[in-house]
C-alpha cells in the first residue's frame, strides 16, 4: 500500500522582519540632568506621552488618558532614613476633558488659516498640542538609560516637546493647567468662564391657585419647594481651576517595624501627567522611581484619546 503523502506546511506569509509583538518599553525609569544634581528632590513632573515618545523613538500624542503606576526600586541604596514621596495627577472628571478639549479647540481654530495657505511640506511633521503642568517650581524628568559597556546610568531628555502657543492680540501666549500670567493662558479658567452652570430654573413661582383650601392639594409650599429644591446643580456652579489631587503616597521607612508602600498602583493620568513630591532635605538617585504604562492597543499602551 502507497504511503499518503504529507502535504508541506503553508509558509508564513508575513516579513521575516515583522514580531509576534508589538514592541514597546512600557517601564521607564525616571531621572533629572546633571546640572540638576542628578538627584530626584522636591518637585518635578513628567507626562507619560513625553517619556514614552523618548524610549521608543515613535510619537505618543500629548492629549490621551493614560493609564499609569509609579514605583520605587533599590531604594535601600539610595538613602538610609525614612521618606516619601507623594504623587500628583490630574482628576480624570468632567472638566478637566472639557478644559483640554476647549484649549484644543481654540488652538485649531486659531491655525485653521495658516494651514490653509502653507503648504504640506512646510507643516512640522510631529505637532501635538501640549499644555504646561502649571506647578511652580518643577523639575522635568526623564527617562534613565544605561551606557551598553559601563552601565552607566544617564538621563535621555532628547527630542522636541514644544508648547503649544497662540496669537492673542499681538502677543504669543502658552497654554497650561496652572495660573494665567503675561504669556499663559488657564485653560481650567477659561473653561470655568465657558462652562458656568445655571440655575434651573432661574425663576421661581411662588404662588399656587386654592392656596390652603385643603393640605391635600395644592400648597404655595409645594409649589415653591418643585422649583426650588434641586435648582441649584449638586456641585459648585463655578468649574473647579485646581484640577490636581494626590493620588497616592508611596512611603519608605528602614528597620524591621517600618511602614512601606513602594507603589502607586494603576491610575488614570489625563493628558499622563504626573508630579512627584520627595519629602524636603531627601536625594533619590535617578533610577530609584520608574514609571510603568499599562499595556493596550495604543502603540503598546493604555491610552483613550480625551477628544476627537
Amino acid at each position: 500500500m502507497a504511503g499518503k503523502k504529507i502535504a508541506p506546511k503553508a509558509k508564513r506569509s508575513k516579513k521575516q522582519h515583522t514580531p509576534d509583538y508589538y514592541p514597546v518599553q512600557r517601564t521607564i525609569p525616571l531621572g533629572v540632568t546633571v546640572p540638576n544634581g542628578g538627584q530626584l528632590t522636591g518637585t518635578m513632573s513628567a507626562d507619560a506621552g513625553r517619556l514614552l515618545s523618548n524610549v521608543n523613538r515613535r510619537l505618543y500624542r500629548y492629549g490621551n488618558l493614560y493609564q499609569i503606576k509609579l514605583d520605587l526600586d533599590n531604594i535601600s541604596q539610595a538613602v538610609g532614613t525614612a521618606f516619601d514621596v507623594e504623587v500628583f495627577a490630574l482628576r480624570s472628571n468632567w472638566d478637566v476633558q472639557r478644559a483640554y478639549a476647549l484649549a484644543k479647540k481654540v488652538y485649531d481654530e486659531a491655525y485653521a488659516d495658516e494651514l490653509k495657505s502653507t503648504g504640506s511640506a512646510n507643516l512640522a511633521r510631529w505637532r501635538d498640542f501640549r499644555v504646561a503642568n502649571g506647578v511652580t517650581g518643577a523639575l522635568d524628568v526623564f527617562p534613565v538609560k544605561n551606557d551598553s559597556a559601563s552601565l552607566a546610568a544617564d538621563v535621555d531628555n532628547d527630542g522636541e516637546f514644544t508648547l503649544s502657543a497662540v496669537d492673542d492680540a499681538g502677543t504669543e501666549k502658552f497654554f497650561t493647567w496652572g495660573n494665567a500670567g503675561g504669556s499663559s493662558i488657564d485653560i481650567t479658567n477659561e473653561w470655568t468662564q465657558a462652562g458656568r452652570t445655571d440655575t434651573d430654573p432661574g425663576t421661581i413661582s411662588s404662588s399656587a391657585p386654592y392656596a390652603g383650601v385643603n393640605s391635600d392639594d395644592m400648597s404655595d409650599i409645594e409649589q415653591q419647594n418643585l422649583g426650588n429644591d434641586g435648582n441649584n446643580p449638586p456641585y459648585n456652579q463655578q468649574a473647579a481651576t485646581d484640577q490636581l489631587y494626590r493620588v497616592a503616597t508611596m512611603r519608605y521607612e528602614p528597620g524591621p517595624t517600618g511602614m512601606q508602600r513602594l507603589s502607586t498602583g494603576y491610575f488614570d493620568a489625563p493628558c499622563g501627567l504626573f508630579v512627584i513630591k520627595v519629602t524636603s532635605g531627601v536625594n533619590l538617585g535617578n533610577g530609584t522611581i520608574s514609571m510603568t504604562v499599562k499595556a493596550g492597543d495604543y502603540k503598546g499602551v493604555h491610552a483613550k484619546s480625551m477628544c476627537q
